[in-house]
């Protein structure tokens, strides 16, 4: 099959956390760092607005002012703007968030879906396994999965296709795959480790090539030089020895693909090159 048309992408800043970068990457210098949540917008010919996570949102704030969800904003203190979130940047692009009609989630942290709710009428995508790890889970039990249920739409489980096993064309070191539309724009790949059933999402772009990695690693290091993130956040880990290995193998494919630019959601490296707000 021929190579497919690149698709058009704008990868958007939400807002930030605060985060010190040696529990980032092991080894990483004691000072605070800003983590900024980025999505991915897609412009798809056929299937048209995609969204690949919908970010932080105003409504996080509010779902964690009391306890025990205070303590997501004491572990990471937030710097979220009504004006940041991604729904917010998609009207001051002329595109109502009514009109997106797909939204992956690449997992169910609280800072990857805080603003699934804007998006009344998506079609959402999320792995099997991810979903049924956090669902009907509530106070501590969801928090130690970094999960707030308040911010799952209530019509969540009808409006999303939950994939089992990807059984597509395998990607190199990275494993199988699914194609979202059945035109090689737009692939989700397995990154486990992190969180269950974490989705990775490899997109042709006008940009070239970029892999959306979410939380496989917090920073490009973590994978160029084998670090993991520091022992604390195990707390928050599905699987660690997993997360390991998709490190390594996300080395292995770096090194496969360079023309792949890989995309980790908090990376600033990556924020610098790619990241915007829509003004």
């Amino acid at each position: 099959m021929p190579d497919p048309e690149p698709i058009d992408v704008r990868v958007l800043d939400t807002g930030y956390c605060l985060a010190w970068e040696h529990h980032l990457l092991r080894g990483g210098r004691r000072r605070r760092v800003e983590c900024h949540s980025t999505v991915a917008l897609f412009r798809h010919p056929r299937a048209g607005w995609v969204l690949y996570d919908t970010g932080y949102a105003p409504r996080l704030v509010d779902c964690t002012e009391r306890f025990p969800w205070r303590l997501y904003r004491w572990a990471t203190p937030l710097v979220v703007r009504p004006e940041y979130a991604a729904a917010a940047q998609l009207a001051r692009l002329g595109v109502d968030a009514r009109d997106v009609a797909h939204v992956v989630v690449s997992h169910f942290h609280a800072d990857h879906l805080a603003g699934l709710r804007d998006f009344p009428r998506a079609r959402f995508w999320a792995r099997r396994s991810a979903w049924t790890e956090v669902a009907g889970s509530d106070g501590l039990a969801a928090l130690r999965r970094a999960f707030v249920p308040a911010l799952v739409p209530d019509d969540f489980e009808r409006r999303c296709e939950l994939l089992p096993a990807l059984e597509g064309p395998e990607l190199a070191d990275l494993g199988p795959t699914h194609d979202l539309f059945g035109d090689g724009t737009l692939r989700l790949v397995d990154l486990p480790g992190h969180a269950r059933g974490q989705l990775g999402l490899l997109a042709r772009t006008g940009r070239g090539p970029l892999l959306f990695v979410a939380d496989a690693c917090w920073v490009r290091d973590g994978y160029r030089l084998q670090r993991p993130p520091h022992w604390i956040t195990r707390v928050i880990t599905d699987d660690a020895a997993e997360r390991d290995e998709t490190l390594a193998r996300l080395a292995d494919y770096a090194r496969r693909e360079p023309s792949v630019s890989i995309v980790p959601t908090h990376c600033p490296e990556a924020f610098r090159e790619h990241a915007e707000v829509i003004p």
